[in-house]
């Protein structure tokens, strides 16, 4: 080589050198604070929790930011649904757990900065982790997952008009949310856990239970199912008295649990079996020995008592001031529970109190939804829609939604003209309504027979046992709330001495008042009178009576799946409207239509 190009090399040799030695010295923190925010968006929410463990300036910049960009976008690249298009739900009104914890905004608000954003990321990557490890966690850390899943339920992205297609049922947009859910809860089994029993009480001897007919010891528990915890035994449905007296209330931990239970049931009712497919031999064993123990469970007229309006409820004590004080007919608004003996036990926080207050106790008795009640509601409609020949109800032979129908306006009907502002619940309009029903000697059979092997056996529906089913239409509109109590022959008037508080008032969702007509069998023309309210915790209540010929025949109580003027339906339990003590009951599945089915298959039998 020669020596002029040996000195063309050497300026080029000494570059090349400090350039290297100057990179050498970078560290990621060399870089603005800015720059490393855009690059920490592009990993996952545990390394960026990971990095904030390494330095003072890494753990201030994740966790003390100047704005909420990083975690905003953290959260919107999971993906997730934005925050701040979540349409507000009603608000749980108290704790039921008994840890004495304020109640948590159910759609938390953007506006607060990062917290926020960063919370429900920090919350939803948490719950993912327990959910895979289900099988390994308490009660209480099960039950953090759960309400974390419904939160995503809570704050998905509500379906617009221009989202609806007129040619089909399918919505042209997707909730990142439920997408999320349901990979979680498919992926992982979580749905089939067992949640860890609290202590169980101390045995008491069966003679003590006086209100029930007799039977055989092992008949007395309702069947419960793989991956079903069991259910509530014959005698935490009506407890002695002495027992009441004996055994203390629920523990917070044992609450914990009795509402990670609740909570779950809820997880269950919402899937509406639709993770479970017909074509799978495995599955189909599955779900008719499910089938077999949600009838056992919603046939069970142990569990329509007068504590809890005959429907699918519990009863628990709610603080002074939680619960309205709507007057029921009958009874005056400003009237408290003075302690007085009932002849009806009622559930409390998934144990069962007596009516009677205790020393000590403040509060009233307040009505909350039994979701491991639905969850056995929609078992037994949902699996007597599959089975149905018809071809017209061809479209039910199958799981009866997806997730993407509990958002909130996917209810055909949900935007104008079809719905008005003040019709947040969506009632104005056309609702199929299936009614299922054991014929009234088997009902009977099954909740009082002495022959073996005794009643509430699960054995009674083995092959070729079969309920009916009815498909009625209803045609309902709002009415004012003088015209709804200008008629007191068609409200509920047998309640107990001192009912439970059930709607509460909030303003954001104020109760309406709705009537309509249906047809019923032989063509005769049935009127229809009801009203939608808030429950303590939150959840969207349905109650109406069918009158024939002026006289109450039948009243509903249902409760709405999912959110506001959500395409899931309402689920509950018909029953005599006088509730007689030999007056049968049964669930229902009641959803908003705009199609026709043919009047031939209107109010008959299948």
């Amino acid at each position: 080589m020669s020596s002029s190009a040996m000195r063309m090399r050497e300026p080029q040799d000494m570059a090349s050198n400090a350039t290297t030695m100057h990179t050498a010295g970078l560290t990621l923190h060399t870089l603005p604070a800015e720059v490393i925010e855009r690059v920490l968006i592009f990993s996952d929410p545990r390394d960026v929790s990971r990095y904030a463990q390494t330095c003072r300036f890494a753990r201030k910049l994740v966790y003390e930011p100047k704005d909420g960009f990083l975690w905003r976008e953290l959260y919107l690249g999971r993906p997730f649904d934005d925050l701040r298009k979540a349409v507000p739900a009603p608000r749980p009104r108290l704790d039921l757990t008994g840890r004495g914890r304020a109640v948590p905004e159910r759609t938390p608000h953007p506006s607060a900065g990062s917290s926020s954003w960063r919370w429900e990321v920090q919350r939803r990557t948490e719950a993912e982790a327990i959910a895979a490890a289900a099988g390994e966690c308490d009660a209480e850390t099960l039950y953090e997952a759960f309400e974390t899943f419904l939160a995503a339920l809570d704050t998905a992205l509500p379906v617009k008009q221009e989202d609806t297609k007129a040619e089909s049922r399918e919505l042209s947009s997707r909730s990142e949310n439920l997408r999320w859910l349901d990979r979680v809860l498919r992926r992982t089994k979580v749905l089939n856990v067992a949640i860890p029993p609290p202590p169980a009480p101390s045995p008491v001897p069966a003679a003590s239970d006086a209100s029930l007919p007799s039977s055989s010891t092992s008949s007395s528990a309702p069947a419960s199912s793989p991956g079903y915890p069991g259910t509530v035994p014959r005698r935490e449905l009506r407890p002695s008295r002495d027992r009441l007296r004996d055994d203390p209330l629920p523990s917070a931990r044992d609450s914990v649990a009795a509402e990670a239970h609740q909570l779950l049931c809820r997880l269950r009712a919402y899937v509406a079996l639709a993770h479970e497919s017909s074509f799978s031999a495995d599955a189909r064993v599955r779900m008719a020995e499910l089938r077999k123990a949600s009838r056992c469970f919603v046939y069970d007229m142990r569990r329509y008592q007068p504590g809890t309006l005959w429907g699918p409820y519990r009863v628990v004590y709610a603080p002074v001031g939680v619960a309205s004080t709507e007057p029921h007919p009958g009874t005056s608004s400003g009237e408290e529970d003075s302690g007085s003996d009932l002849d009806e036990e009622e559930y409390w926080g998934g144990r069962v109190v007596a009516g009677k207050k205790r020393e000590g106790e403040t509060g009233r008795r307040t009505l909350v939804v039994n979701w491991e009640h639905i969850d056995h509601i929609m078992n037994v409609v949902g699996l007597k829609l599959r089975e149905v020949a018809h071809t017209c109800l061809g479209y039910y032979k199958k799981p009866l939604f997806s997730l993407e129908a509990l958002r909130p306006y996917s209810a055909v009907g949900s935007f104008e003209p079809d719905r008005q502002p003040h019709d947040w619940a969506g009632v104005t309009g056309k609702w199929r309504r299936f009614v299922c029903f054991m014929d009234y000697r088997d009902l009977y059979m099954f909740n009082y027979s002495h022959l073996p092997p005794g009643p509430h056996h699960a054995s009674f529906f083995e092959d070729p046992f079969d309920e009916a089913l009815r498909p009625v239409e209803l045609h309902l509109s709002l009415i004012s709330e003088g015209e709804y109590f200008a008629d007191v022959s068609q409200i509920p008037h047998v309640l107990p001495r001192v009912p439970p508080a059930s709607d509460v008032g909030d303003p954001a969702f104020p109760t309406l008042y709705f009537e309509g007509h249906s047809r019923g069998p032989h063509s005769s023309a049935a009127t229809i009178r009801g009203k939608v309210s808030t429950l303590a915790d939150g959840a969207i209540r349905w109650q109406f009576v069918t009158t024939y010929d002026g006289r109450m025949q039948w009243s509903a109580e249902g409760v709405q799946l999912g959110h506001v003027c959500s395409a899931a339906g309402i689920a509950g339990i018909w029953t005599g409207a006088h509730h007689e003590r030999d007056d049968p009951a049964g669930p229902f599945w009641m959803v908003k239509v705009d199609d026709e089915l043919p009047h031939g298959i209107l109010n008959t039998l299948h």
